[in-house]
């Protein structure tokens, strides 16, 4: 059984919303057994870690990690998991300036993936659209999603580079599907004034 999991706080935007829709039709017609979970909050590490929870409860084999800010295509699970990997996901961009892709190379967190086709093996990144195997998460101890300083950058890092990190140390391997990754985004918010038009 596929878990999809959602971490959300009071509302989802509706972009995502249609996106979730198809997908869910798109794993009926396929005869994909799939239970959908969201998790209100706004500690995200503590949301990730009672989905993880509710997930193995119902024997899920997989979770689908999706951010309630993101658009992917009806057959994202789909293409994901026909690589048949532990951990594969889609990279995106931040959804404010300056604009940065969310796959790193390496713990420096200053390197990213600049590949776009294929697959390819990162260090670490975004969990907005990813696709995890359950075992996983017998393996590696809790707390599987934390945040932490980073003393090179002057700034927290992310529960999911956390939890990336984590798995480095006990040999799983993160993969960011390159072509997939264009047919997702993160949406962004931006204010827009009058002097903004085009007159």
């Amino acid at each position: 059984m596929l878990a999809i999991c959602v971490p959300v706080r009071d509302t989802v935007h509706s972009a995502f919303a249609f996106c979730l829709a198809q997908l869910t039709a798109n794993l009926t017609h396929n005869n994909i057994k799939y239970q959908l979970f969201f998790e209100n909050g706004s500690l995200i590490a503590d949301q990730r870690y009672r989905l993880v929870v509710t997930a193995l409860e119902r024997s899920a084999k997989e979770i689908l990690w999706l951010d309630s800010d993101m658009i992917f295509p009806a057959d994202v699970y789909r293409k994901l998991c026909k690589w048949d990997l532990d951990v594969v996901a889609c990279m995106y961009s931040t959804r404010t300036l300056p604009y940065r892709n969310t796959a790193f190379l390496s713990d420096s967190m200053q390197d990213t993936l600049t590949e776009t086709t294929g697959i390819h093996r990162v260090y670490a990144m975004g969990m907005g659209c990813m696709l995890t195997k359950t075992q996983i998460f017998k393996t590696v101890p809790q707390p599987w999603f934390n945040t932490r300083w980073d003393y090179q950058t002057n700034s927290f890092s992310g529960e999911d580079i956390y939890f990336c990190d984590q798995l480095s140390n006990y040999d799983y391997e993160v993969f960011v599907d390159c072509d997939l990754s264009k047919q997702c985004s993160h949406i962004g918010t931006k204010n827009v004034k009058l002097e903004n038009i085009n007159v």
